[in-house]
């Protein structure tokens, strides 16, 4: 537990019945939830690695960010709203409600809408290929942002076919490895 001084003095000392003004003194619980990041995260399917592509942070620091005990400044959650395309008062902590109901739905939306694209890629049969193509149109009138939206990956991550592993940028020296 944490405490914040009053504004009439500068000690965390304070003894405000010796000068008898009103106190503010704030207690702040520091094991307390701050925001529900990974909660977010977490429902709308998106791995810390997307985050990192669309946030150009390294994934330790966003590791360390989402533990929902860590004070963001206002900077980072902005960034973490736009990664996760929600709104900032969505990501906050409020002790007597849930997650809003909007934003549950928009996950769900998203996930249904990941599943309807990654059928469409794999779809054989024009009937099951009309069917997926309705499918997104009527989610689009109700979202049209999910248009920007993926399927699930079919083979880990998805990379474009220029992009080279790690294999490839930094290979293993085999000439001094020794069998003997």
């Amino acid at each position: 537990m944490a405490t914040i001084p009053c504004d009439m003095h500068s000690d965390q000392d304070c003894n405000c019945a010796r000068c008898g003004h009103e106190c503010s003194r704030v207690q702040i619980d520091e094991d307390r939830p701050l925001h529900r990041i990974a909660e977010v995260r977490s429902q709308q399917g998106l791995s810390l690695r997307a985050i990192s592509r669309r946030t150009g942070i390294d994934i330790r620091d966003l590791k360390q960010q989402e533990l929902a005990t860590t004070d963001l400044n206002l900077r980072d959650l902005h960034r973490w709203a736009a990664a996760l395309e929600v709104p900032v008062d969505s990501l906050l902590v409020d002790r007597d409600h849930e997650l809003s109901s909007s934003v549950r739905d928009r996950a769900a939306l998203v996930k249904i809408m990941k599943t309807v694209v990654a059928v469409q890629e794999i779809a054989t049969s024009p009937r099951v290929a009309r069917m997926t193509e309705m499918l997104r149109e009527q989610l689009l009138a109700m979202m049209p942002e999910l248009a920007e939206v993926g399927g699930w990956p079919n083979y880990g991550s998805r990379r474009p076919q220029d992009h080279v592993g790690r294999i490839a940028a930094n290979p293993i020296n085999v000439d001094n490895l020794s069998l003997e």
